[in-house]
């Protein structure tokens, strides 16, 4: 690793610490959704809506002419412009949680000198080499044409939903997805524990087993467990004779015996109903309540139309009661496996 920084004073702030904005990546690619791109375009512009009413949004697209056919659709969906910023950078994909810069931010007993923000570029293989990603591994670095803020590749391929913190000093992960032979085979565990403990300025680690059924990134954290305090998670629960209720069940008996956050105690431990399992076009979809974003003030949360939704969406709501919950049809973006969260990625306030 060639750093100008270190990383010893930098840490990953949690999610519900404050934001200056989030990043989206367009999706410019009708051939990737198979039918339905129109309903991924309205969920983007209810997405930009949403956001930009409570801070920035950083949207990539491939080029001008693109950006204003976005910014036609953002402006009929009540976004507001004034706080959108477009970056015309091309992309493969659009999943910014994973392909998008992953920002640490200085501790507050950093030297005086410390840069306040600082970003990782980690690289990015498509969840193990499955579709193209040489335009998506392009984009942090060309985001910071913009910010100008230091960056440290570390080496590592790494992907932001594979990574739950609480900015506590705790991590969540998977052994499904790091402990993959199509990420990093030349690392152990061992190796990826102190590479992530540096990178990110966490003391603990804390691994789930298998994730969801159909989730073709082989089992991120975002889909199954979510921190929603310092000393609280979330889990995916499902019924006995649901596809996922054994791994589910397995990763929250894991849960209920560890122990982290400032004091070091066990976790408290939420659980959220599955969805009815669903299928599209024969293939099973991996879709998740837990995979939320929070934002300023807001929690945007995909539901899929069944009868959990509202048991869902208050259970969330209980567990965040200074923000508001907002449902937001779930059910374009999970026919490629993935949500709101995964589209997602946070630029802390600094």
């Amino acid at each position: 690793m060639t750093s100008p920084i270190d990383l010893s004073h930098f840490h990953m702030r949690a999610e519900w610490q404050p934001h200056r904005g989030t990043i989206l990546t367009w999706p410019h690619r009708p051939e990737i959704w198979r039918g339905i791109h129109s309903d991924v375009e309205a969920t983007f512009a209810r997405l930009t809506m949403e956001l930009s009413q409570v801070e920035e949004v950083h949207i990539n697209v491939p080029h001008a002419e693109y950006r204003d056919y976005a910014q036609r659709v953002t402006a009929r969906a009540g976004a507001k412009s004034e706080r959108i910023v477009w970056h015309l950078i091309d992309s493969d994909d659009v999943w910014a949680r994973d392909h998008g810069p992953i920002f640490v931010t200085k501790r507050d007993d950093a030297p005086a000198g410390t840069p306040p923000l600082a970003m990782l570029n980690w690289e990015f293989n498509a969840w193990g080499g499955k579709f193209a990603s040489a335009l998506d591994n392009l984009i942090p670095l060309a985001m910071n044409a913009y910010f100008g803020v230091p960056v440290v590749s570390p080496g590592l391929v790494m992907e932001g939903g594979s990574l739950e913190v609480n900015g506590a000093g705790d991590l969540l992960t998977t052994e499904a997805v790091l402990l993959n032979t199509n990420r990093n085979p030349h690392m152990e565990r061992p190796d990826i524990e102190a590479a992530l403990k540096l990178t990110l300025g966490v003391e603990r680690l804390h691994w789930l087993g298998a994730g969801l059924e159909g989730d073709d990134t082989d089992g991120h954290i975002d889909d199954i467990a979510r921190f929603v305090a310092e000393d609280a998670i979330v889990a995916v629960t499902a019924l006995p004779d649901h596809l996922d209720h054994e791994a589910l069940s397995d990763n929250l008996g894991r849960l209920r015996q560890m122990r982290g956050g400032p004091h070091n105690r066990p976790f408290r431990v939420g659980t959220l109903p599955s969805p009815e399992p669903i299928a599209f076009r024969g293939e099973h979809l991996p879709a998740s309540y837990a995979n939320f974003y929070i934002a300023n003030g807001i929690v945007l949360v995909p539901i899929f139309y069944q009868k959990s939704d509202n048991e869902a969406l208050a259970l969330l709501q209980a567990m965040f009661p200074d923000r508001r919950v907002i449902g937001i049809d779930g059910r374009p973006l999970v026919t490629q496996y993935g949500n709101i969260h995964c589209v997602t990625q946070q630029i802390p306030l600094v």
